[in-house]
């Protein structure tokens, strides 16, 4: 498990930095490790990062199996690429299925939330209610302060 979240983690560095091409080779590096829905991630995020949707999400459903990721993961990661292809409103939709009920909440999904709230300051009340619906009792006042103090980028 660590080391998916270390290829993952890099693999959205690549995709906010825009890094096409290093997405590609994450993606190759990711095959040859049989590391099958990392790789068809990071090629989702490429697409999007072009501004392809529907090839970045086609993407994703390919590499879903019924063992990984988890449901939630997986809205988190439509989530990401609605995020990457602009559209902020979506992003939260997905985010909103990622976070709903979860008693612990990834600390880089409350960060998505306030990335959307940077890029699309009219969403702010949306991404406050996202993040507050789910994690720890903490967690909920954490996020959705972060959310809420996003500055416009």
């Amino acid at each position: 498990m660590r080391r998916r979240r270390v290829f993952g983690d890099e693999t959205w560095r690549l995709a906010l930095a825009g890094d096409r091409v290093g997405l590609w080779r994450a993606a190759s590096l990711l095959h040859a490790e049989q590391m099958e829905y990392d790789a068809h991630r990071a090629r989702a995020f490429a697409r999007a990062v072009d501004g392809d949707v529907d090839a970045a999400l086609a993407e994703l459903n390919a590499g879903w199996t019924h063992d990984w990721p988890f449901p939630a993961a997986y809205a988190a990661d439509i989530a990401r690429v609605r995020f990457l292809a602009g559209d902020y409103e979506s992003s939260l939709g997905a985010l909103q299925l990622a976070v709903h009920g979860t008693d612990r909440l990834d600390p880089q999904i409350a960060d998505l939330a306030a990335a959307v709230v940077a890029r699309a300051p009219r969403l702010r009340l949306r991404a406050v209610r996202v993040v507050l619906a789910g994690g720890s009792p903490w967690q909920r006042l954490r996020n959705a302060a972060l959310a809420a103090a996003a500055k416009p980028s």
